[in-house]
């Protein structure tokens, strides 16, 4: 989730942006897109040829985030990257929230309308990673996880972005080679890199800055934001949906490190790591009366902790399907990557912790969509 004072909102404290979105009374909703440069640099504010448009965002998707546009002006289509902003404003204050970076696609255009009307979808600015490398690409054993992510940052075009260093002394332990085929992009590089430190695949934020550090259990965050039926502060819409899908969820999952050093037998604690979600939900061994479904990992790796770090990607994910509340509530633009939630609504069950894993922003001021996966 955004900060609530981060730029362009610097000048306010935390709890008036949070009234803002959540108590004013009255507030005006506005938009706007500011076209940039691939260092994220102004080139023009264009919001007076932005007609309408919506943002979108899936946490677990490839590419991040996707937009659509419907603008009067012709731009550099496929290179141009644009920025759209959310603005809510009350009888006291004035608050922007940045959206996220986009490349933008070749459009659909409307050319019996005055003038010319550009329907475009636009594509997370990761998505300049999602070239095929169309030849093999290795690294030698030795080579520093980060630094072969910085370099292909570099050469593919981006000067912001921000690489937690926590594991910089880390180096393959073996050599690694990317076969030449159509699945093969920098963008898979990238996040095979980080999954092999226990790093989260890359993401970019609101201002368009990309984003590499370790993986954080979403048990482990605090809620970010507080949803409650109670009507005084209610942002929750009228129709709310719970889902839960979890017939052939996973309660026991074996990873094991496919690339340990000099040929040694993985061993449980050193190259295998296994876990066995015994008590915890109605997925868990307990809950299923003894029957256990096991998932197979094989993971590379540059040690064992990151070997274990990776597996628990794996298995908060699959353990996330236990259940999704599907819900529409008031416009919070602060939303932006797996944020986690608190939701009190009886309606739903006792008060519950959810990560927020997909949504959909309308910038005209309708109420978005949201999907919650139950923690």
């Amino acid at each position: 989730m955004q900060q609530p004072t981060d730029e362009p909102r610097n000048t306010m404290t935390d709890d008036s942006v949070i009234h803002l979105i959540q108590n004013a009374n009255s507030v005006i909703i506005g938009k706007g897109l500011e076209l940039l440069t691939m260092g994220l640099e102004l080139t023009e504010d264009i919001s007076t040829d932005f007609r309408s448009g919506s943002v979108s965002r899936s946490s677990y998707a490839t590419l991040h985030g996707t937009a659509n546009f419907s603008i009067t002006r012709q731009l550099d289509w496929g290179r141009s990257i644009v920025r759209p902003y959310y603005i809510i404003e009350s009888t006291e204050v004035r608050a922007r929230f940045n959206l996220g970076a986009y490349y933008t696609s070749t459009p659909k255009r409307n050319t019996g309308e005055f003038p010319i009307t550009y329907d475009v979808v636009g594509y997370d600015i990761i998505h300049g990673l999602a070239d095929t490398v169309g030849e093999v690409y290795a690294l030698n054993a030795g080579t520093n996880y980060l630094t072969a992510i910085e370099q292909i940052l570099i050469e593919r075009g981006y000067s912001r972005y921000s690489i937690n260093q926590s594991a910089s002394s880390k180096t393959l332990p073996t050599p690694k080679i990317w076969v030449m085929d159509e699945r093969t992009t920098w963008l898979s590089i990238i996040n095979d890199l980080l999954s092999s430190i226990g790093y989260s695949g890359v993401w970019s934020d609101w201002n368009g800055t990309l984003h590499c550090e370790p993986y954080v259990n979403p048990s482990d965050k605090g809620p970010e934001w507080y949803y409650t039926s109670d009507q005084a502060t209610s942002m929750l819409g009228p129709n709310r949906e719970i889902h839960k899908d979890f017939y052939d969820a996973p309660n026991r999952w074996v990873a094991v490190r496919s690339n340990v050093v000099d040929g040694a037998t993985p061993v449980d604690g050193n190259g295998i790591y296994t876990y066995t979600n015994e008590f915890d939900g109605e997925t868990s061994v307990s809950a299923r009366g003894g029957r256990v479904i096991t998932r197979y990992l094989s993971l590379e790796a540059a040690d064992h902790a990151s070997l274990v770090s990776q597996a628990q990607i794996a298995i908060n994910a699959d353990m996330l399907r236990k259940a999704k509340i599907v819900v529409s509530t008031f416009p919070n633009p602060l939303h932006w990557h797996f944020d986690r939630v608190l939701i009190n609504d009886p309606a739903l069950g006792p008060i519950m912790d959810a990560l927020v894993t997909q949504w959909t922003l309308p910038l005209n001021g309708d109420d978005m969509s949201q999907e919650w996966s139950v923690l």
